[in-house]
């Protein structure tokens, strides 16, 4: 049967799918699910498990969580890894590439009104279905909005999570942000070579988008506007706006989308989720061996600490 918190609820008020995508961190990966559904299990069917196709996933096997988790389940492990390479519009109608790209088998396959996405290294502490629900009203999806520590535009109080819809530079006004910007701060260097794209088009500005550490996405609202079946670009491409030669152009996950789908009339709601989220490394700790062993090391401290009982021995 699998894991179990949350079976007696009855399928009907099972309303979220969930979409993680796996590279690494089987411990982190084991208690990003474990914590998850011991809080926002009544709320949660089917687990899509996008596991990507790279060696560093054949030495740490995910066999045990897998197994744990039971017919939630969905697995899928993509021909290729994407890596972070910008999308080729042209290959978007070969099933086999679009699939590739972070969280599409799943935002395809769903059938639930609401679809979760989520990092593999996250903690849960709280209910973050529920809070996410209850911020979402009438809008498309539900999440922190924006990279602002990362935006010149946040830096000077211009614009911050939840205001995207208030200010809205030309590109002249972007340039003079980031142009103005001491040197020493850092900031990325997507005005460095800056393409047609990007000068015709600067807003949503180039760090703004529904942080998919944690968000919550209404299918009915999103899957019809979204590729294949709609104009916006996948959730998870990466779009280059500067020289393709150098890749500083190349825009974070679900930027695109995000500016793509708020062009196309589409609000999103901006929930805060440090009562409920624990996520403060993400992808550099693929980088940095000391840290990677760290956190994987303190997540099997919480899953023995925490979550002993709900887990199989191999994970304890």
């Amino acid at each position: 049967m699998g894991y179990d918190a949350g079976q007696a609820v009855p399928m009907k008020a099972r309303i979220v799918d969930v979409a993680i995508n796996v590279f690494g961190k089987p411990a982190q990966t084991a208690l990003a699910l474990v914590s998850l559904l011991a809080h926002s299990g009544r709320f949660i069917d089917r687990i899509y498990f996008n596991e990507e196709a790279d060696g560093l996933n054949a030495v740490f096997a995910h066999a045990d969580i897998l197994a744990a988790m039971g017919d939630r389940i969905v697995h899928h492990r993509p021909s290729f890894m994407n890596w972070r390479y910008a999308v080729e519009p042209g290959r978007l109608g070969d099933p086999a590439y679009r699939h590739a790209l972070r969280y599409q088998w799943a935002f395809e396959r769903t059938d639930k009104r609401y679809l979760l996405l989520i990092h593999n290294d996250c903690e849960f502490v709280g209910d973050v279905v529920g809070l996410l629900l209850g911020g979402l009203g009438s809008q498309s999806g539900a999440g922190e909005i924006g990279q602002c520590w990362l935006c010149p535009a946040g830096m000077v109080g211009h614009c911050g999570p939840g205001r995207y819809l208030d200010y809205r530079p030309d590109f002249a006004q972007l340039a003079a942000l980031y142009a103005d910007l001491d040197p020493s701060v850092y900031r990325r260097r997507y005005l460095d070579e800056p393409t047609e794209a990007l000068r015709n088009r600067p807003w949503p500005l180039p760090e703004c988008r529904l942080n998919e550490f944690c968000c919550l996405l209404r299918m009915d609202a999103v899957r019809p506007d979204t590729c294949p079946q709609g104009p916006a670009r996948p959730f998870g491409a990466y779009v280059d706006v500067g020289n393709p030669w150098t890749g500083n152009g190349i825009l974070d996950i679900g930027v695109a989308w995000f500016g793509d789908m708020v062009h196309l009339g589409h609000a999103f709601a901006h929930v805060p989720l440090s009562s409920c989220v624990r996520h403060s490394v993400g992808h550099k700790a693929l980088f940095t061996p000391d840290l990677y062993v760290r956190r994987e090391e303190e997540a099997l401290a919480i899953l023995r600490d925490k979550y002993q009982r709900l887990i199989p021995s191999s994970l304890a």
